[in-house]
C-alpha cells in the first residue's frame, strides 16, 4: 500500500498519510486515482509508489480523483488531472495562505482545460471528466477545493464532520427542501452531478478552509466508499486505527464487504504535534466557505 510520511522536526510537525485504491467488485477497470504531493520539493507519490519521507519545510498537497465518461478508458481524465494539478502547484510553489488559495484554483482550472482538450482530441476519451477533492495545507490551515463528489471528511475528538458538499443534483434538492432526507436513499437520479472536470467550458470551484487541530484525521474518499458506509462507520473505522495505512485497509474493506459496486479509494492522514492547537472539547469544527459556486447538471456515466 502506498504510505507517505513526513516528520519535520524544525516546526515539530507529524504529518503521517497513507492511500489505498481498489476496482472494487462490479467493475472491471479502476477509474479512481489518488495523489500525494511534497510541493516543497516537486515529488508525487500514486498508486506506484511504496513510500516516502521527507524533511522541512512541510508542504503537502492531497487529493482523490473519479472518472467518468470516454469510450474505453475513463480512467484517463482522473489521472491526467491529477498530474496537472501537482505540476502545477509545484510550479507555483505557494508559500502563503493567500498564494496557496490562487494556486490551488489555477492548478484545477489547468486541469479541467486539459482534460476536456484530451476529450476533444481524442474519440475515445469523448465525454469523459473526473471529480477532483484537492487538499492543500499552509501552516495549520488546510485549503479544500472541490469539484464533484468525491469528499472530505474530518475526525476530531471522536466526532466526524464533513467538510465537502457533493455538487450534486441530490444535495442541490436536499439543500432547497425539494427532497427529504429520508428520499435520498431512492433518488433516481443520484449520478447527476452538477460540476465535473472536463465536462464543462467554465469551471466552477468550491473553495473552503478548516484550522487544523492537535490528532486531527483527515479523510479523503470517493463515492465508492461514501455511497456504502455511513458516517458512523466512517468515524468508527477510523478512530479505531490510528495508523492511517490500517485505517485505510478498515473503510476500503468495508465497502468492499458491502458490495463494493464501485471503484474505492480513501486518503487518510493525521496530524500531530505542537505546532498544532489541542482541539477545544466545546467547539465544533468550524469551516470556512472562501467560495461556493454551482451549474446545471451533467449525468455520470
Amino acid at each position: 500500500m502506498p504510505v507517505y510520511r513526513t516528520s519535520a522536526v524544525e516546526h515539530a510537525a507529524a504529518v503521517a498519510v497513507a492511500a489505498r485504491t481498489d476496482v472494487g467488485l462490479s467493475r472491471e477497470h479502476n477509474e479512481d486515482t489518488f495523489l500525494i504531493s511534497d510541493l516543497a520539493r516537486g515529488l508525487a507519490h500514486g498508486p506506484a509508489a511504496a513510500q516516502a519521507s521527507v524533511e522541512p519545510p512541510l508542504a503537502l498537497s492531497l487529493a482523490v480523483y473519479d472518472g467518468s465518461g470516454g469510450a474505453s478508458s475513463p480512467d484517463a481524465a482522473s489521472r491526467l488531472a491529477a498530474r496537472i494539478v501537482h505540476a502545477t502547484l509545484t510550479r507555483s510553489a505557494p508559500r502563503s495562505s493567500d498564494a496557496l488559495e490562487r494556486s490551488l484554483l489555477e492548478a484545477i482550472g489547468e486541469a479541467g482545460r486539459a482534460v476536456r482538450d484530451n476529450a476533444r482530441r481524442s474519440s475515445q476519451h469523448r465525454n469523459s471528466g473526473t471529480t477532483a477533492t484537492v487538499a492543500a495545507l499552509c501552516d495549520e490551515r488546510l485549503l479544500l477545493a472541490q469539484v464533484g463528489d468525491s469528499r472530505a471528511y474530518l475526525l476530531r475528538s471522536g466526532v466526524l464532520t464533513q467538510l465537502t458538499r457533493d455538487q450534486t443534483l441530490l444535495q442541490s434538492l436536499l439543500d432547497s427542501g425539494k427532497l427529504r432526507p429520508e428520499e435520498a436513499a431512492t433518488f433516481e437520479h443520484r449520478g447527476v452531478m452538477l460540476q465535473a472536470l472536463g465536462l464543462r467550458e467554465h469551471l466552477r470551484i468550491a473553495l473552503s478552509a478548516v484550522e487544523l487541530r492537535r490528532e486531527d484525521t483527515l479523510l479523503l474518499c470517493t463515492d465508492g466508499l461514501s455511497d456504502l458506509i455511513d458516517d458512523q462507520h466512517i468515524a468508527a473505522a477510523l478512530d479505531a486505527h490510528p495508523d492511517p495505512a490500517a485505517a485505510a485497509s478498515a473503510l476500503i474493506d468495508a465497502a468492499l464487504a458491502a458490495g463494493g459496486r464501485d471503484n474505492v479509494t480513501a486518503l487518510v492522514t493525521r496530524f500531530d504535534g505542537p505546532w498544532l492547537a489541542p482541539p477545544a472539547s466545546d467547539r465544533a469544527t468550524e469551516i470556512v466557505e472562501i467560495a461556493r459556486f454551482s451549474e446545471g447538471p451533467t449525468r455520470r456515466s
